[in-house]
This record gives C-alpha cells, structure tokens and sequence, in this order.
C-alpha cells in the first residue's frame, strides 16, 4: 500500500522537474520595460516628427553610417611614421589635413587592420555579428541549462540585443568600442569562471586599449589574487609598449605624438558645453561642466582635478563599501564607474553594462529556485532601462531634459547602489 502510494508522488516531482521555470520577476519587469521603451521611442520619434524637427530629433540612427570608422582612412595611409600623429602632411594634394588617432597605442594598432581591409565597413560588420551571434548562443544555451523554456531562453536575450540602443548605436557608428567590449566581456566571463590568469590578460589588453578597464583588474584583490593583478598590469604595460614600437617610426616619437593626440582631445572636450554633448555624453563630467559654466568657472583646468577627484572617489568607495561586498556589487561598480568617469562617453561604452546585467539576472534567477527575494535587485535592473533606451526619448532641450545629464545621474544611482546594497541571497555571507 505504501509503494502503490508513493509512485503518484514520486511521479509528480518528476513531472514538476520537467515543468519549465518561470522567468523571474526581476526578469520579466526588465523584459516589459525593454518593450515599454521601444513603444515610447516609437511614440516620441512620431511626435518629433510631426512637429518638423530635424531627423537627429527623432530618429537616432539619422547620422552618417560608419561615422568613426570613416575618420581615420586618410591617417594610417602614414602609418610607421611620424606623420601619423600629426594631422597635417608634409606631402601636396592628395595628402592634405587628417584626423590624428585620439586612442592609446594599443587600440591605434587594433585598428589598423580595418583600413588595410578593402571594405572596412564590411569587416566590421563580421565582426559585429559574430560576436553577437555568439552572446546570444551563450545566453540562450545558459538560460536552457537553467531550465527555462525555448521560447524565453530566445526571446529574452534577443529582446535584449535587438532593442538595446548602445549596441545598435555601436555598430551603426563603427567604433573600436566593439573590441574593447568583447575583451571586458570575456575578461569578466573568465573571472566569473575562475580562470584568473585569463581574466587579468583579457582586461589588461581591454585597459591597452581604452584605459578605462583597468579599474576591473580591482575584480582581483579583495580575493588577494594580487599575482593576477599584476599580470593584468604587466599585459596593460606590454601591449602599449609593443604597439608603440609597432606604430614608429620610433618608441620615442610614438610615445609623444599618442599622449599629444589623446590628452589634447580629451582637453578640448572639456572645455566645450553644447546640446549635442548634453544629449549624447553620458559622463559626469558634463554634470561637473554645467556647474562651472552657471558659476562662470574655467573647464579648461579642470580635467586633471576631475580626474583626481574622481579617483579619491573609487578609492575611497572600493576600499570602504566594496571590498566586502558581494563580487556583483564590485563588478556594477566598477563598470559604472569606468563608463560615466571618462569625460567624453556616448552611447556605445554603454555596452559594458551589459556583463553586471547578466550576474544580475543570474542572481535573480537564483533567488527565483531558493524561494527568497533580493532587497533592491528589481529596482538596481530596471535603472538599467534609461540607459538602453534611445536618447530621442529621453532629450526634450526645450525643457531641459537631456539624455546625457540623465544617464549621468542614472548611472551615479547604481553605484551608490552598489556600494551599499549587498546583491546576494539573504544569509549569504
């Protein structure tokens, strides 16, 4: 009698394990918001339109396609020589003024097998859709792993993909972003697996090329895997150095002419206060502009104190809040922290956001199976839906609304969230 009982019982656990999950409710609220979006853009873009405004108003994919990717062509035809970081040719018509590389060493030579292809614009897009392509093979395979249904492991991530602005944004305009991204993304992808080693090559390689995700080889050391650490420092340092000597015609003359380009665009940036940036600049440091500008201040001398300031700031907030907080709260930090710093940071650096949306979801999920709910998790992921969202929706200048300044403000939200709400399940130390 026992046995005959059991059998129906055993046979619903069974069919119950069968039974696909259920996307989480963090999940599913980032889901319909990612819709909720595309119907608001879709109205304002209608409404802007109406109204006769330029396309850049209501359309946000109106600029010229491969607008990055066209600035350089004339600049490596000099390539190995020390014309190459000057934007004036010593040579007659055809040769005449070019935009200087304003990228370290190591993304200058990323880049120059773009312009020895024919059609740079062509290998660019293989490149682009092989890696989205395999992002969506990831997280489509991770999601059936779960347990979760055919229909949601698919149609989640491509939501995700096809609807988020950043990376339309990154591919319409051709930007070097795109490498930078994969090589943070399979960095933290590394991390995540316990493969340091390759963690800490990958995001130095990632810093020889932006600087900026440096601040991800912190990932290292509140684990005190400070060997790891420095070899992602020592890759950091060796790819700029092997690319300098690469570009020429000297170490020396490469050297200056690199600094001279980058830190010199990065100074006139500041000094400019405009609609467009205010609309497409996401960096606090147009926060810090506006400012300056009300209280008749001088930008122009600010972008080293920026900078310190800012530093002070990530310091004072790892070594304080971070270091004992969970390895998702670290990584949101430190990403947020590494696109809204740069003082200039449009759309497409938003793409790095999306490896702490990942760990985000995946808590989410694990939340879902143990029957607990994470304190702040669904507000932290939907903060996340004004940055993916296209700047037409969010940009009204006549009112003052400007997407920049409100992502910046958005993006100062989630790392203050960060640093002091532990995403992890509830008794989890």
């Amino acid at each position: 009698m026992v046995a005959t009982e059991t059998k129906p019982v055993e046979g619903a656990i069974a069919n119950a394990r069968k039974q696909p999950l259920r996307l989480p409710a963090e999940m599913r609220a980032f889901w319909l918001g990612t819709l909720l979006v595309l119907v608001l853009t879709l109205v304002a873009g209608w409404v802007k339109y109406r109204e006769g405004t330029s396309p850049y108003n209501w359309n946000p994919l109106s600029d010229r396609l491969f607008f990055d990717l066209d600035e350089y062509p004339g600049t490596y035809t000099f390539l190995h020589s020390a014309a190459f970081f000057n934007n004036v040719s010593d040579k007659p018509w055809p040769y005449p003024v070019w935009n200087p590389v304003a990228y370290p060493p190591f993304a200058a030579a990323v880049m120059a097998p773009l312009y020895a292809f024919r059609i740079p614009g062509l290998l660019y897009l293989i490149m682009a859709g092989a890696w989205l392509i395999v992002l969506l093979g990831w997280a489509v395979r991770r999601l059936r792993r779960t347990g979760f249904s055919s229909a949601i492991a698919v149609g989640f991530p491509l939501t995700v993909i096809l609807l988020s602005f950043p990376i339309a944004r990154l591919i319409h305009q051709g930007n070097i972003e795109l490498v930078v991204w994969i090589l943070t993304a399979l960095g933290v992808w590394a991390f995540w697996r316990g493969s340091n080693t390759a963690a800490a090559v990958l995001l130095g390689l990632a810093a020889a090329m932006k600087l900026f995700p440096i601040v991800l080889l912190g990932l290292f050391l509140p684990r005190g895997r400070y060997r790891d650490f420095a070899v992602g420092i020592a890759t950091f340092v060796g790819a700029t150095v092997a690319s300098l000597w690469w570009l020429g015609p000297s170490i020396a003359v490469a050297w200056r002419g690199s600094l001279h380009n980058i830190f010199g665009y990065q100074g006139q940036r500041m000094t400019e206060l405009s609609l467009p940036s205010l609309a497409s600049n996401h960096s606090v440091g147009e926060l810090v502009k506006v400012v300056m500008f009300v209280a008749h201040g001088s930008p122009e001398k600010a972008t080293l104190p920026y900078y310190a300031a800012g530093a002070v700031i990530l310091g004072f907030v790892f070594f304080k809040k971070l270091w004992k907080l969970p390895e998702a709260n670290q990584l949101l930090a430190l990403s947020t922290f590494m696109v809204m710093l740069p003082t200039i940071s449009y759309f497409h650096t938003l793409v790095h956001l999306y490896a702490p949306l990942a760990v985000l979801c995946a808590l989410a999920i694990r939340a879902q199976k143990a029957g607990v709910v994470v304190p702040g998790l669904k507000t932290t992921m939907l903060l996340f839906l004004p940055l993916f969202a296209p700047f037409t929706v969010l940009n009204f200048p006549r009112v003052f609304m400007l997407c920049g300044l409100i992502q910046a403000v958005v993006l100062m939200a989630i790392f203050l969230r960060a640093a002091e709400l532990p995403l992890q399940l509830p008794g989890e130390s």
